[in-house]
Formats: C-alpha cells, sequence, structure tokens
C-alpha cells in the first residue's frame, strides 16, 4: 500500500524545499542527543505543535526503525489498525514500512488489523515523519 499525506499544505508544508525549512526552523541543532526507548509527541499541525515536537526530536537519536503509535480522530474503519507493507509518501520522499516487524506485531495481538481506511485520513502519524 502507499500511504498519500492526507493534511499536507494544511498540518505542514507540501513543498519539499519549504518543509524541510519549516522543520528545521523547530529543531535545536545544539541539543544533546540520547536514545530512547519511546517518546510523546504532539500531533497537531507543525505551526501549532512545531516548537514542542523540534524540542522532542532534537534530543533523540531517531533509530532506522520505530513504530507510531497513535488515535483513530476519523473512526473511519478499525480502531486498532496497521499497515504491513507498503511506504508512506511524504513530499520529502518515502519511508518503508518495516513489513517483518508489522508482521510479527499483527501476528502477536488478537486486536489488531490491516486496515487502509483507518490510515486514509488519520493525521496524527503523519504529522511526526516530516
Amino acid at each position: 500500500m502507499i500511504r498519500k499525506p492526507a493534511v499536507a499544505g494544511q498540518f505542514y508544508e507540501s513543498s519539499p524545499s519549504k518543509l524541510t525549512g519549516q522543520v528545521n526552523k523547530y529543531l535545536e541543532t545544539d541539543a544533546v542527543k540520547d536514545s530512547a526507548i519511546s517518546i510523546v509527541s504532539p500531533h497537531a499541525g507543525l505551526m501549532y505543535s512545531g516548537r514542542v515536537a523540534g524540542a522532542v526530536y532534537s534530543r533523540i537519536k531517531i533509530p532506522r526503525t520505530f513504530i507510531l503509535i497513535g488515535p483513530n480522530h476519523t473512526g473511519l474503519g478499525s480502531p486498532v489498525s496497521l499497515m504491513s507493507s507498503g511506504v508512506w509518501h511524504m513530499p520529502t520522499g518515502e519511508l518503508k514500512i518495516d513489513e517483518d516487524l508489522a508482521g510479527a506485531l499483527k501476528k502477536a495481538s488478537d486486536i489488531i488489523s490491516e486496515d487502509s481506511l483507518a490510515h486514509r485520513m488519520e493525521h496524527s502519524l503523519e504529522v511526526q515523519l516530516p
């Protein structure tokens, strides 16, 4: 599955160069980075939550593989769902889903289902990716 941006141009810039500038404005280049097991980051538009999200992401070493957990604001689709394959298409490029990890999570859970409808218009995870 290809997850296309639902809120580009609304919650964050849709132009790759403008989005890079918007994100860089909130990052703290002199912050000391540390490893993290988990973080909590806001999921509003970057114009509202960018300062806090930037402070959080500036202070962690972002691993190659990570798990995003967010709410289902729209109520569409399954309340607990994942995408087990494909990519998230963002203005600055594509982020590939770790299919092995997603498959293992789905297999280990009785409540997680594969449901693209639940992800189609949901912004909470998308705003973490720029």
